[in-house]
């Protein structure tokens, strides 16, 4: 038997003598309801470019609307003459839409319609609609087509051996889905060619899209208030909840989209809040498992909004509501994709949250499970493209997870598997621009270990792949603020490690750009919490570096205040933020320098902060190896000060809390952050050979330090007069 050709074709209309009563006759299988429901709403809702108007078609002279569509659901009267009834409508019907599944198959009732509807009116306005199963399999426990739809008629209208033409649309999720197979069958309906009426449809959707995004918050809200208006009417109840659902799939879908790309969080703010109210004012008994779904939805990107306002508490409380709705909705369906698929992105957003906090060990536990629902994903079905992302995403995090326990090998080896995967599906989504971004934010990764490992040349090729990606990608998408936000990141990576290798202007060259990316993304919104730490942190390594460079004091001093004002507001807001505690100590300890330099009092107290807040994340538990080193690194500047002072005793005892920090660290590790604070420490205590040993080492990575290393006779001298 022939495949099922996917073309529309343009078919010639049932010769009525009036206008045909129905458009369309839906024959479905009764376990097939919900998608004759919504194919019914799609074609009765559909309205006809007007370039199609007037014409002859298979549903009869073409109008505004496909409507009316018979479902014998909605228009059988009570009678005991189903039958007849069904003959009736099947008479008055201009075309036959046969929704095709394992069930529809076997189903005799469905067969009866379509040998019915072939006897009245001929095979040629006969369409297929494919949900489920395979057209390819005769007579498979899973062919999805009913032999009447196979085969032709003899002369007696009984079946024959024949084979008939079938025309199908395939809304399979491996095939055309949804939303494309609707339109090839809208085309075969309207007698139209499908990239004709695609192109109507894409030029119809952006002028949609530009009256949207102008009216949007009003549309909606107003759309909203009618749906649940309706709702609480009790009038025609499904439908009208069907219609205020659609709405909301595209406010948190496509629309959403688009306004992450312009990174207005303020409206996407609005958004979660408008569809929460909506999901609140129904019934528990009304919430469907497709509605609880996209309550899911909802509150994962309410809690997302949160992250970026740096609101945690609220964020999880967010997460935590989805994951108790997707865990319940995958208990019910196991097998059911986009139900594991919400579950995996409330469990990933718990483990963000708890990395955000410091509470490692919590977050290990959620990322986990979030890998564990992504392959159970990739198990359900190995080919979908975005179950294999969302593994590679699995992996990468435990990737994370073991570079902040310092296990590089096995960090480097995530970061790689997860840019294979990722390579292997770009060969044949090169458009794709998300995947693009996954593959250079592995590089960044993997760039980041060369770094911490002592790699420098690999770090700084890996950073320059990074940086080049993320310019190709605001290229293609320069109003897209997720990616301006990444490269304004590559730069000031980049400019960090230029820094350290000693290519100080090029380093003042790509701050200078990561500075004025960072400062337009906070104009663009000041309530966007991320966007500012990180223009923040940026801030802080342009003013050392400045600082190195023996630029002015007074704009360096302009800098560091400013930044330090900034995060110590952030901090007062979120006390358990280890980024903004981090960010905050390096500032404090900029300030300390700035003060000792200039003479001026105020730099012990100032340091004195900074060992503070280095010491509340190492002492407990939640520091990465970075944070460690900083917090040591405030401690040599104590010291230094006290040096200054003439204190020995308390230059020596900041020195060795230097190296209690740093512990075992010194010896076995290559990063910079920890090799460089011990080999001051180790100087300041007077073990110049230990000192001498540490910044051989590090000169062999060709590590170039910001701040001179302590003179080994100034120290000398110091000691000899205490």
């Amino acid at each position: 038997m022939p495949a099922p050709a996917t073309a529309a074709v343009s078919r010639a209309a049932p010769d009525f003598a009036t206008a045909p009563r129905f458009r369309v006759f839906l024959s479905y299988s009764h376990a097939d309801t919900k998608w004759a429901r919504w194919l019914m709403r799609r074609l009765e809702g559909y309205s006809v470019p007007k370039r199609f108007r007037g014409r002859r078609a298979p549903i009869g002279e073409v109008g505004r609307r496909i409507a009316p569509v018979f479902r014998d659901r909605d228009e059988l009267p009570t009678t005991s003459d189903l039958g007849e009834t069904i003959r009736g409508a099947l008479r008055e019907s201009a075309t036959l839409v046969v929704i095709c599944s394992p069930s529809a198959a076997r189903s005799r009732w469905v067969q009866e319609e379509i040998i019915t509807f072939k006897r009245l009116h001929g095979e040629r306005s006969v369409f297929a609609f494919i949900v489920s199963g395979e057209p390819k399999h005769e007579g498979a426990a899973d062919d999805c087509f009913s032999p009447a739809l196979r085969a032709g008629l003899d002369a007696d209208g009984q079946l024959s051996n024949r084979p008939a033409e079938v025309v199908a649309a395939d809304a399979r999720p491996g095939a055309d889905g949804p939303k494309f197979a609707f339109m090839r069958l809208v085309a075969g309906l309207l007698g139209v060619g499908f990239d004709e009426l695609r192109q109507r449809e894409l030029q119809r959707r952006n002028r949609r899209l530009m009256v949207v995004s102008t009216c949007s918050m009003a549309g909606m809200a107003l759309m909203l208030g009618l749906a649940v208006t309706a709702w609480r009417a009790r009038n025609d109840a499904q439908r009208r909840q069907d219609q205020a659902e659609d709405v909301l799939a595209f406010m948190l879908g496509d629309f959403r989209d688009e306004l992450n790309k312009l990174g207005q969080l303020p409206l996407l703010d609005r958004v979660g809040k408008k569809a929460s109210n909506y999901f609140d004012s129904l019934d528990p008994r009304d919430l469907t498992d497709t509605a609880l779904a996209r309550q899911a939805k909802a509150l994962i990107q309410i809690g997302e909004v949160r992250v970026d306002q740096a609101r945690y508490p609220d964020a999880m409380r967010s997460f935590q509501a989805a994951y108790a709705r997707a865990r319940e909705l995958a208990a019910r369906h196991p097998k059911n994709g986009e139900m594991l698929f919400e579950r995996a992105q409330a469990e990933y957003w718990v483990g963000i949250v708890l990395r955000r906090r410091g509470d490692l060990q919590a977050m290990t536990k959620w990322l986990v499970r979030y890998r564990d629902t992504a392959a159970a994903l990739v198990a359900l079905d190995p080919a979908e493209p975005r179950w294999q992302e969302e593994l590679a995403s699995g992996y990468h995090n435990l990737a994370v997870v073991d570079l902040d326990a310092g296990r590089l090998t096995e960090a480097r080896q995530g970061f790689l598997g997860k840019l294979a995967m990722l390579a292997r599906r770009s060969e044949a989504k090169r458009a794709d621009l998300t995947l693009q971004f996954r593959m250079a934010d592995a590089n960044s990764w993997l760039g980041n270990i060369a770094e911490r490992t002592g790699d420098f040349g690999e770090a700084l090729v890996r950073c320059g792949q990074y940086v080049a990606s993320m310019e190709e990608l605001v290229r293609a998408e320069p109003a897209n603020t997720n990616w301006q936000l990444k490269l304004a990141d590559a730069l000031a990576l980049q400019a960090h490690l230029l820094a350290i290798t000693g290519e100080r202007k090029a380093a003042m060259e790509r701050r200078a750009r990561a500075t004025d990316l960072f400062e337009a993304l906070v104009a663009g919104d000041p309530t966007n919490q991320t966007r500012l730490k990180r223009a923040l942190t940026n801030r802080l390594k342009e003013a050392s570096l400045l600082m190195a460079e023996g630029a002015d004091s007074a704009r360096c001093r302009q800098v560091v205040r400013d930044t330090k004002v900034a995060l110590e507001k952030l901090a007062g807001a979120q006390p358990n933020d280890r980024e903004v505690v981090h960010g905050l100590a390096v500032a404090w300890r900029g300030w300390a320098q700035l003060l000792a330099a200039a003479g001026e009092p105020g730099a012990d107290a100032a340091a004195a902060r900074a060992i503070e807040l280095g010491e509340s994340l190492a002492t407990t538990g939640r520091a990465t190896e970075e944070m460690i080193g900083e917090a040591a690194k405030t401690r040599v500047t104590a010291a230094l000060l006290a040096a200054r002072a003439g204190d020995r005793n308390a230059m020596q005892t900041h020195a060795r809390r230097a190296l209690e920090l740093l512990g075992s660290r010194t010896e076995q590790s290559n990063h910079w952050r920890v090799l460089d604070p011990a080999a001051r420490a180790f100087a300041l205590l007077g073990d110049f050979d230990r000192h001498r040993a540490i910044v051989a080492r590090l000169e062999r990575m060709n590590y170039h330090p910001l701040e001179p290393w302590p003179g080994e006779t100034a120290v000398r001298e110091f000691v000899r007069n205490q």
